[in-house]
């Protein structure tokens, strides 16, 4: 029994209660007096398992300039230990399931494959590979090139084993010199579209990197399923996406992180604030227009940290506008859907049975996050976010 936040947007439930029953939830009701009650949680607020539709599990969110070197050649060890700790970091902060952007070896890939992503804890993953850019443009340390020989299509459709999704890179980075910096296209529009529909007659959803008006709108007309970042897209593509059902995974927390980076000259951080408040209009142009908007936050670039960024980003949703109860909807559903996990990612009779507890009201949201009771993952009970202490649950809450 508690305050609930069912995930699908709606209004806060101020006092319900769930019924849990073979891994799913059974009913959810409002609370009686003389309901029997297994777990009080009345003291808290209880709301679906968090996700994140951006991150990179194999890169940590250092700002160390030695250590962000040696992340691009790591020994497979090396990567596979980094993994184990980035999925720990966001299951303790309550992320049950992460989409990931790609690396440049594939070592996510080889170490899924191999079976050895860690089975503890249960953090479900989503992979691409690596991803694919154009010769001489932006995008080696997370991906490749097409081989010599071979269009974009051949070279993905020849490595689609075991990915959950393809990853393409359309832009380049944003600029912290040139404030609204447009690159060109990486790729041409009929490249796009001959990929995207390869890709996805094959079953795997297209995720786009792509800033600035050309991009994203080529992205879009080919028919892409998620636009990553979108940062100086402008309103006309923000109506593209909302009429094609095109999902928008805006990425805000990196240009916060660098707005306060004392590394960078005061004008580079001048120029990552203009640029996050230009996101964050976008935001709120997005929500105004109906765009389906997921949170992925880019875990694993510099200073975005796995695990704790996603509760960074659901305040700057919060900033741009949007309610609490949209917020998490576009940190759990909306993800679950793009992630393909169907019956995952809101509260509702006959899904299954994925919540986290935090303490508080809601209007301590989204900073205790900080503090994590308790997780509920397919009705198995994870106390203090620590899946050594699991037990499984059929009762009332």
């Amino acid at each position: 029994m508690g305050r609930l936040i069912d995930g699908q947007g709606g209004p806060l439930c101020e006092d319900a209660v769930i019924g849990v029953r073979d891994g799913g939830v059974h009913s959810i009701l409002p609370a009686h007096r003389d309901r029997a009650v297994t777990l009080d949680f009345s003291h808290a607020t209880v709301l679906p398992a968090l996700m994140d539709a951006h991150v990179h599990l194999t890169f940590s969110g250092s700002g160390d300039a030695g250590t962000r070197a040696g992340q691009l050649n790591p020994s497979p060890e090396q990567s596979r230990a980094a993994i184990g700790r980035h999925l720990r970091d966001h299951w303790q902060c309550g992320v049950a399931a992460v989409r990931d952007g790609g690396d440049r070896r594939g070592d996510l890939l080889d170490c899924r494959q191999q079976g050895r992503l860690p089975p503890d804890p249960p953090v479900t993953v989503a992979c691409p590979g690596w991803a694919w850019h154009a010769p001489g443009r932006y995008g080696a340390m997370i991906g490749r090139t097409p081989p010599d020989g071979l269009t974009l299509t051949e070279a993905a459709m020849a490595r689609l084993d075991g990915i959950d999704h393809l990853k393409l890179i359309q832009s380049g980075l944003n600029s912290l010199d040139r404030f609204g910096y447009q690159g060109g296209p990486q790729f041409s529009q009929d490249d796009l579209r001959a990929v995207a529909r390869a890709a996805q007659a094959a079953g795997k959803p297209v995720m786009v990197h792509a800033n600035g008006e050309t991009a994203v709108r080529m992205a879009v007309e080919a028919g892409c399923d998620s636009i990553e970042h979108g940062y100086f897209m402008g309103p006309d593509n923000l109506r593209r996406m909302a009429d094609n059902g095109v999902v928008w995974v805006p990425t805000a927390l990196p240009m916060a992180v660098l707005a306060r980076d004392p590394g960078l000259s005061a004008m580079q951080q001048d120029t990552a604030k203009r640029t996050l408040d230009h996101q964050l209009e976008q935001i709120r142009q997005a929500r105004g227009l109906g765009v389906t908007i997921a949170l992925g936050t880019d875990a694993g670039g510099r200073g975005v940290e796995h695990g704790r960024s996603v509760r960074q980003e659901l305040k700057l949703f919060l900033t741009a506008g949007l309610g609490l109860e949209e917020a998490v909807r576009c940190a759990s559903l909306n993800v679950a859907q793009l992630m393909g996990l169907a019956g995952r990612g809101a509260l509702r009779p006959g899904w299954r049975a994925d919540f986290i507890v935090v303490p508080g009201s809601p209007n301590h949201l989204p900073e205790n996050l900080a503090a994590i009771q308790a997780i509920c993952l397919a009705g198995r009970w994870f106390h203090s976010a620590l899946p050594v202490s699991a037990s499984h649950c059929d009762e009332t809450c």
